[in-house]
């Protein structure tokens, strides 16, 4: 009996699919993986396309094996793939995965997962592999090639269709818990088109083409200053709208130390603090990274050299970064770790409950970290800090206890609600410093204060009346929108005149800091003041853009910049 049982199940096991048997499970699968787009995949076209390309992939498996259920299983073992990695590198990294994480993978699998990540995955792989080979076994080629490939182009044409159609990805859209599915197809366009360059930098591809020595030895003429470089999260100068109403007082903020106001372009407009951030702190364009720029900081931690704590940890200094949020956002601790901060006050350190606290918030915590240093070091300090008061909503009064003037009675309310906070930004700046020379008045202190980009208030005054995010906003490079503002003031201690230019290019704000501290340049940064000098200020819209995509060559050859 246990021998004629064994031998039924062995003939089992032979015995193919039954059409309800192919059928059922594969009609399951596809309910699920619909239930799922549903919940979690947006809406509209966005929803459409992540179905479409779910389809293709069948269709196309379908078309080479003629198997339902087989071509239904591997379309949904990769899709669940995606959906399984990017949850557990969103819960780690507060990013969802993206097509080039691949590359990075294949490159090199520690950097993206752990020894027991990697051996689940393993574990998980070889285990879907021994499925899909057990159904492809069971199932007989039933499909007609011909319907297989009908739905195939029908399933191409949405996907197609679908993806012109789609609303403009959010600059933050990789950042939020959802659309694993479409976030990773979306991405494989940015992936190919740095693939076929070879890099992720536009760059010259003259292999001729030498780095300036990046051997930098500082050695400071005199003791180095303190440096407090200012975030000023969404702060412009309101004065590029002629016809806007608003406390001129208000001007008096923006200045430097020689009384004049020095215009700053960005590459962001509304959001994506971060691309300011790395332009100033790498002396890189984020443009020149192409269409995946907006995960510069992501897929350059740990892949860049010279950046500006790095230089300033060469020259002895302490580098710390106060920031508003927590330090896991957006693997921000591993991105400004890599570059040189030896330290990161985030919100759980701060103490701040709310992410748009009062500046001066801040900036008593960045009192008492100087109090706390002075007591046990002798380092000069580099600390930069990001504010957060100027930072939107503006369909709210923010601190209505405070008495702040806002903009004329012909300004939209949004606007007005903003020039108030500038008011506050302003007041807590003149209180900062106040504190600065009372409390240290035997140090010598650089503040370098920026503006990161424009406040989505701004729509309408630059002729966006339909946009409703910043991501719905197209404006060309040259547009007003991208122009805000940079300063210098000293406290014991007068910087050097700033460059007599109408207009600087974010990438060249790394060289005017070190250049304001009295600190030598790198061979590098000293050639972007060349640049800068023959460019007028501009960067990426520069006239020679030959010259600019030389110096990424340069930066690539040095390994300062990464090209994988």
């Amino acid at each position: 009996m246990p021998n004629l049982k064994e031998q039924n199940r062995q003939e089992a096991m032979k015995r193919p699919f039954s059409l309800m048997q192919i059928f059922l499970p594969s009609l399951i699968l596809t309910l699920l993986f619909l239930v799922y787009c549903f919940y979690q995949e947006s809406s509209g076209f966005i929803l459409i396309f992540a179905i479409a390309v779910s389809v293709s992939i069948a269709s196309l498996c379908a078309v080479l094996t003629r198997r339902l259920l087989f071509s239904i299983c591997l379309a949904g073992f990769i899709n669940l793939a995606i959906i399984i990695i990017s949850e557990i590198k969103h819960a780690r990294e507060n990013m969802t995965l993206h097509s080039w994480d691949v590359i990075v993978f294949i490159k090199d699998p520690l950097i993206q997962a752990s020894p027991f990540e990697l051996g689940m995955g393993a574990l998980a792989f070889v285990s879907a592999l021994a499925l899909l080979l057990f159904v492809y076994r069971k199932e007989q080629g039933l499909l007609k090639r011909s319907y297989c490939a009908s739905v195939l182009t029908l399933s191409l044409l949405a996907t197609t269709v679908s993806a012109l159609l789609m609303p403009e990805r959010s600059q933050t859209q990789y950042f939020w818990p959802d659309l694993h599915v479409s976030n990773f197809y979306r991405s494989l366009n940015e992936t190919f088109e740095a693939l076929s360059r070879k890099s992720l930098v536009l760059a010259s591809a003259d292999p001729i083409l030498t780095p300036a020595t990046n051997h930098y030895v500082c050695q400071p003429k005199s003791k180095p200053v303190h440096i407090i470089l200012i975030h000023e999260e969404s702060v412009m100068v309101p004065d590029i709208f002629p016809d806007l109403e608003f406390d001129r007082s208000l001007l008096d903020f923006y200045k430097s130390d020689d009384e004049a106001i020095h215009r700053l372009r960005v590459e962001t407009y509304g959001g994506a603090s971060w691309l300011t951030q790395f332009s100033m702190f790498t002396g890189a364009s984020t443009h020149s990274y192409g269409s995946i720029r907006n995960f510069v900081q992501i897929f350059g931690a740990g892949k860049l050299q010279e950046a500006i704590p790095q230089v300033l940890a060469e020259c002895g200094y302490q580098n710390i970064m106060f920031t508003p949020w927590r330090k896991t956002f957006m693997s921000m601790a591993r991105f400004y770790e890599s570059i040189g901060f030896s330290e990161i006050a985030d919100s759980k350190v701060q103490g701040n409950e709310r992410e748009n606290e009062r500046d001066r918030f801040f900036f008593a915590n960045v009192l008492n970290r100087i109090d706390q240093h002075r007591a046990q070091s002798s380092q000069p300090l580099f600390l930069y800090i990001e504010t957060m008061s100027a930072h939107w909503p503006y369909d709210e009064i923010y601190m209505p206890e405070v008495d702040v003037k806002g903009g004329g009675p012909a300004t939209p309310a949004e606007m007005s609600e903003y020039l108030r906070r500038l008011g506050m930004v302003k007041m807590d700046d003149q209180w900062f410093r106040a504190e600065l020379a009372r409390r240290f008045p035997n140090e010598r202190f650089l503040i370098f204060r920026y503006g990161d980009h424009h406040p989505v208030a701004t729509m309408p005054l630059l002729g966006e009346f339909k946009a409703v995010y910043a991501e719905d906003t197209h404006f060309p490079i040259d547009s007003p929108a991208f122009h805000t503002f940079f300063a210098t003031n000293g406290l014991g201690y007068t910087p050097p005149p700033l460059p007599r230019l109408d207009m600087i290019d974010v990438p060249y704000l790394g060289s005017i800091l070190l250049q304001s501290a009295g600190l030598p340049l790198p061979e590098l940064w000293k050639k972007r003041m060349g640049l800068m000098t023959t460019c007028q200020g501009r960067f990426w819209s520069c006239s020679d853009h030959q010259a600019i995509l030389d110096f990424n060559r340069e930066l690539i050859n040095a390994h300062v910049l990464n090209e994988d």
